[in-house]
């Protein structure tokens, strides 16, 4: 299966309306699975967007998750969307490098959050002190929820061989 997409040629209407909403190769190579499924996934992961996190700690989440991941695609996409919400080239640098220095007390902290996740499949009890004392009980979930969800994706797209896209998301539309 490693590389090999559906034929789009084939797709019903439901995996063409699927496929539109995020007209990307993990798109693409999700619609192996069956429609609905296709649809909460997509439903699940846009939903971050309008969340409880600012756009700058999302993104910083997903970069980070990307970074530890060695997912260029989640870099790819993911990228030009932490410019859109705001982060610094100095940010986006450290968030990105193997040993992040040089970030405010706030994006250390749930920077830590996403790299207890990844290293610990938790976060850890001394990072959730931490976290409680800057962030809210909402925040905190959501952050934990992104950085899973996009371990996922991560995984999903290294195991079927998803190839990059010739172009990152347009996120400022």
């Amino acid at each position: 299966m490693r590389g090999v997409y559906p034929d789009s040629s084939k797709f019903t209407q439901e995996q063409r309306q699927q496929f539109d909403r995020l007209p990307i190769n993990l798109t693409r190579m999700l619609l192996h699975c069956p429609v609905e499924m296709v649809k909460s996934f997509l439903d699940f992961g846009l939903s971050f967007r309008t969340g409880n996190l600012e756009p700058k700690i999302r993104e910083l989440v997903i970069l980070r998750m990307g970074t530890l991941r060695g997912s260029s695609y989640e870099l790819l996409h993911h990228l030009p969307a932490a410019r859109v919400a705001g982060l610094s080239e100095m940010e986006i640098s450290a968030i990105t490098s193997a040993k992040p220095s040089g970030l405010n007390d706030k994006f250390s902290l749930i920077l830590q959050l996403a790299d207890d996740c990844f290293q610990l499949g938790k976060v850890s009890d001394s990072t959730s002190e931490k976290l409680a004392k800057i962030f809210s009980a909402p925040e905190i979930a959501e952050a934990t929820l992104l950085a899973g969800f996009y371990e996922m994706v991560a995984c999903f797209l290294e195991t079927t061989g998803v190839k990059l896209d010739e172009h990152g998301l347009n996120w400022g539309k």
